[in-house]
């Protein structure tokens, strides 16, 4: 994880959340690969990483190409959405990516395909 923010005392909830998910079938949609940051500034220098290879003093900061091509898919035939917050950092140009490429599918499958 880097310096990326984890909630340590959450952990052990989130492997709960994810073995439960699997015993009902319910597939959960994590990234795979980052964009990380050596610092939280807009004028970081940057990187894409598998989200198993964050390097110390580093931080994950937006969803990586492949995070947010295989969310895309994975919404392409829904018609009802939850979105639950920015992939990223979107304040910064530099992590906005992701939220931005995620948030025009949606306005997309709204239009097009009629997903609330």
């Amino acid at each position: 994880t880097g310096s990326s923010l984890v909630e340590e005392d959450k952990i052990e909830l989130a492997k709960e959340l994810e073995a439960k998910a699997k015993a009902k079938g319910v597939k959960l949609i994590l990234p795979t690969d980052v964009i990380i940051a050596d610092k939280f500034d807009k004028d970081a220098n940057i990187q894409t990483v598998s989200v198993e290879a964050i390097p110390d003093g580093w931080m994950g900061l937006d969803n990586g190409p492949d995070s947010t091509k295989m969310i895309q898919d994975e919404l392409a035939d829904c018609k009802t959405i939850i979105w639950n917050g920015p992939m990223g950092v979107f304040e910064f140009e530099k992590f906005a990516k992701g939220t931005f490429d995620i948030a025009d599918t949606l306005a997309e499958l709204s239009t097009s395909k009629g997903a609330i």
